[in-house]
């Protein structure tokens, strides 16, 4: 693959090893030959850790190794979630601007915009102290950069890159199926709660349908809710899914729901547009722009179950519905959502930071 910039770059983030939405997009970077585009290329991980002790002892590590690295590198890229994860970046974006570093700062967070309006004065004025050290702010969709635009940082610094995904190939037959899918955490944020309150009517009228949730989280609490409505045995909780499992769960579908509360730009919605499932999810984050409510795919509000009860039943009942809305969606991410389009951009963006002077 012929180098597309000379710049040269230092990612960080996750373990590309873990589970989640930004080591998705990461990965998604990689498969689409991002590293080969750049002079220079390397990927940091903060380390792995399964509580707070053990994630802090990997990230002082990570942060040994990033300041032997910085020297190599004109520019770092940081991805960022909330919490602890926005902790780790600032202190890495600081110290990279004292190096003369630029900085691209990713943010991820659905939850950024409650976190920080809820947030206490001392962490408000971190956050943006933060964010003032960045050369340039990517995020996820036109709603989040205006939100950062009146909010965070100025405008001239911010750049939206939706996230991508690959496009099989071939789509599923949504057709053939009346099972409903839901790809990722088992959390109060992404609602599963919701779908399976909603989902008793269409369970009700199909026989044949089931509700299958693929991801970690909190399985055994939602398992206890199936079974206090009384669906537990048309529910199944496979835990976390990925590759060729993941696939298999696509191709038996014949719904997508995500009724998150909060949303950056979910991957899974994507990769289910992508294989030409009909989705369902709420008005959050950047889904409005990528769904359009009724040609490429169907939006709820936030904890409306009636509505979204309608909607399992509206497309369980028209086979012909769901395909057209699937190949609608599939053409928008071919279109607007592959991960190809994102890597340009990036590299578009790290050539407009190369060679210039410190911010």
């Amino acid at each position: 693959m012929r180098r597309a910039t000379d710049a040269t770059v230092l990612m960080v983030g996750p373990d590309r090893s873990l589970r989640g939405g930004i080591v998705s997009v990461v990965n998604g970077y990689f498969g689409a030959g991002l590293p080969a585009m750049c002079a220079r290329f390397d990927y940091l991980s903060t380390g792995v850790g399964s509580n707070i002790l053990s994630k802090s002892a990997a990230f002082a590590g990570a942060l040994v190794a990033y300041k032997k690295m910085l020297g190599s590198y004109e520019i770092v890229h940081l991805h960022m979630g909330p919490r602890g994860s926005y902790r780790r970046k600032s202190i890495m974006a600081r110290i990279a601007k004292r190096h003369g570093k630029k900085v691209v700062l990713h943010e991820h967070s659905g939850e950024f915009a409650r976190d920080f309006e809820e947030g206490t004065a001392a962490y408000r004025s971190s956050v943006l102290r933060t964010f003032a050290v960045a050369d340039r702010v990517v995020v996820l969709s036109e709603e989040w950069r205006d939100y950062f635009a009146g909010r965070i940082c100025s405008a001239e610094k911010l750049v939206v890159l939706h996230n991508g995904v690959e496009v099989p190939p071939r789509p599923c037959d949504s057709a053939s199926s009346n099972d409903i899918l839901f790809l990722g955490r088992l959390c109060a944020r992404k609602s599963p709660e919701v779908l399976l309150r909603a989902s008793r009517e269409a369970l009700r009228r199909y026989p044949d349908m089931r509700v299958v949730f693929g991801g970690d989280g909190y399985p055994d609490r939602y398992r206890a809710v199936a079974e206090d409505l009384g669906i537990a045995d048309r529910c199944e909780f496979r835990g976390w899914v990925s590759g060729p499992e993941k696939e298999q769960l696509f191709a038996r579908a014949g719904i997508y729901c995500l009724p998150s509360k909060h949303e950056g730009m979910p991957m899974s919605v994507l990769e289910a547009m992508a294989h030409g499932l009909p989705v369902i999810s709420t008005k959050v984050g950047g889904v409005p722009q990528v769904i359009e409510d009724g040609v490429n795919g169907l939006l709820m509000d936030v904890d409306d179950e009636e509505t979204l009860s309608t909607l399992l039943v509206e497309l369980a009942a028209s086979p012909s519905f769901r395909k057209a809305l699937g190949a609608a969606g599939r053409v928008t991410v071919k279109r607007k959502f592959s991960v190809s389009a994102a890597v340009g951009k990036l590299v578009d963006m790290y050539d407009s930071l190369h060679g210039k002077g410190n911010s």
